[in-house]
């Protein structure tokens, strides 16, 4: 939700007048740690649902046993993800201690930070903030299908899969647009980075436009699952609305 409603604003109009307005500094800057912040908290959201995935289907007394359990493996790391990389970006972004940026007005995001390209931060804010996470999402759920798989051909069968099955089928589809909009993103940056410079430099704007269908069909997605919400809100729109007048007699 707070993407699509501060976020994609910006690069909508980036697309449609082909350059970045308005034409401030404040601008690009803001631009720059809001999105990066918005795509990282996302992305490291997602990475520990896919973790925690395994504890409340596998191991559900490990959260849901003590009070400060339910805290150490669920609350603080998603306090830790909303904290974490707004609280970077803002350093590396808004402060710019290691450098002066000059933003480019004709590019996506006024261009690319000045990290990006001076120091080892760029590689480091990659790797960490996208790279691994987009991994550990994709081994998560190769894993949880592994398990899953051998959990039902085993005869000791101690999981009620019916009881879990609507948060697996939401969270498995939810996990594949993320996959499948950030693995091409992190597969071309890291052949562009290792082996060839010119590896899909034509299409990167295209590929980087993937990451942008994330806010927009993550509703989707979540409403596709729920079909009971849906019918809810349908009958609330459709119903129609009765007006009732009241007739009193005056004697």
């Amino acid at each position: 939700m707070f993407q699509l409603l501060m976020d994609l604003p910006m690069p909508l109009s980036y697309y449609y007048m082909e350059i970045a307005w308005p034409q401030s500094y404040p601008y690009c800057v803001w631009w720059t740690w809001c999105e990066f912040s918005l795509n990282a908290i996302s992305l490291f959201l997602m990475t520990w649902i896919s973790i925690e995935r395994h504890m409340l289907i596998f191991q559900p007394n490990t959260m849901l046993q003590k009070p400060w359990k339910k805290w150490m493996f669920h609350f603080i790391p998603i306090i830790l993800c909303f904290i974490y990389t707004p609280t970077l970006y803002f350093v590396l972004v808004v402060v710019s201690p290691f450098c002066t940026t000059l933003w480019d007005y004709n590019y996506l995001n006024c261009g690319p930070p000045c990290y990006f390209t001076t120091n080892f931060l760029g590689q480091f804010d990659f790797i960490f903030n996208v790279a691994i996470p987009v991994f550990i999402i994709t081994l998560a759920n190769l894993a949880l299908l592994i398990r899953i798989i051998y959990q039902k051909m085993s005869r000791n069968q101690i999981i009620r899969w019916q009881r879990h099955r609507k948060m697996l089928l939401q969270l498995w589809i939810i996990s594949s647009l993320y996959m499948g909009c950030w693995l091409p993103v992190t597969i071309v940056w890291i052949v562009q980075t290792t082996v060839m410079p010119s590896f899909m430099a034509d299409q990167m704007d295209i590929i980087l436009f993937l990451i942008y269908l994330i806010p927009l069909f993550l509703p989707i997605i979540c409403l596709s699952t729920l079909p009971d919400l849906v019918k809810k809100i349908v009958n609330s729109v459709a119903k129609p609305a009765w007006n009732v007048v009241g007739i009193t007699n005056n004697t």
